[in-house]
């Protein structure tokens, strides 16, 4: 641990240096970023940590930050000009992934026929003769069906839209760079992108960017938080050794609590589940506004598992699993 802890530390300080401090934290109420933001803040105690209030957080997410700017932490709150529900009635609902989403538009947007097969498919390209991946899996045609019925839109600019594009503004404001929180460990394309593209202070990159805990695992971070105390969102509950490693009994993640992107991976009770609990008035908006029948289309189960739990849009057939 101590190790990490002096890497980051050494990170941290040749981007503050190369940037002059004018530098930022993308600060997201999750537990990745505030062990950054808490070595962070101890580095340089005046280096600002910017959070976007999409009004997508869980309420102690959100009720999080608060809590830290009454600790003395330097956060600056901004917001996107859209919400998740502008979004969706916009562009569709953020689901699956954003390759596959971004692999359905193209499909339903282009007008040749070999390339939709190709995209659905696979095969030789006639053009250029090699071999073709396709872009939408097998398993999610029923999906790409739904949506040339029209019965289904979907998005990829979800994140661009909430996240991206005020942090963008906030850097033209500003002129800071951006320290973002995000590790390799939490997917195939941050990987890929620790791997090509310049490790993790990305000089180079079209806007620099520096990720110090790239290289840290669940494990690592987990293990600060519980070693030091850090007071992170209630969502995740407590941080406890069970079969010989460390973990949450709240929730895992705390992304966007509407957001349906990878869903269809989680064991038990997935995130919209585990919402009706935790806020039900939420899960309401989120059954009221759609989201029930996307996830039919999905086949992903949404109802609740508690029985206290009662609402109109519930059908009263409902039983609760065994």
């Amino acid at each position: 641990m101590g190790a990490c802890i002096r890497r980051t530390e050494h990170l941290l300080a040749e981007w503050y240096d190369a940037h002059d401090g004018m530098v930022y934290l993308a600060r997201s109420g999750g537990k990745d970023s505030d062990v950054l933001g808490d070595i962070l803040y101890r580095l340089y105690p005046k280096v600002p940590h910017v959070f976007a209030d999409t009004g997508n957080e869980l309420e102690s997410v959100r009720q999080h930050i608060q809590d830290e700017i009454e600790r003395g932490v330097p956060i600056t709150i901004i917001h996107p000009k859209m919400t998740f529900w502008d979004v969706v009635k916009a562009e569709g609902w953020p689901v699956i992934s954003k390759k596959t989403c971004m692999g359905i538009l193209r499909f339903v947007n282009t007008k040749s026929f070999t390339q939709k097969r190709l995209r659905a498919f696979g095969g030789i390209n006639p053009t250029s003769g090699k071999k073709q991946q396709r872009t939408i899996a097998k398993r999610w045609h029923h999906v790409l069906r739904a949506v040339l019925r029209g019965d289904l839109d979907v998005t990829y600019k979800c994140c661009g839209e909430l996240k991206i594009k005020p942090f963008v503004m906030y850097e033209g404001a500003t002129g800071r760079l951006p320290i973002v929180g995000t590790m390799a460990c939490d997917s195939e394309t941050r990987k890929e992108s620790y791997l090509n593209h310049g490790g993790c202070n990305a000089f180079d990159q079209a806007t620099p960017t520096s990720r110090p805990i790239m290289f840290w695992t669940e494990q690592r971070v987990l293990e600060y938080i519980k070693t030091n105390g850090l007071k992170i969102a209630d969502a995740y509950g407590d941080v406890v050794e069970v079969g010989g490693e460390l973990k949450c009994t709240g929730n895992d993640r705390t992304g966007c609590k509407f957001c349906l992107f990878g869903i269809h991976m989680e064991k038990g009770k997935n995130r919209i589940q585990r919402l009706a609990e935790v806020e039900p008035e939420s899960y309401k908006e989120f059954v009221e506004n759609g989201g029930g029948g996307v996830m039919d289309i999905l086949g992903v189960d949404w109802k609740p598992y508690r029985k206290d739990i009662q609402m109109d849009m519930i059908d009263s057939n409902y039983e609760e699993p065994v």
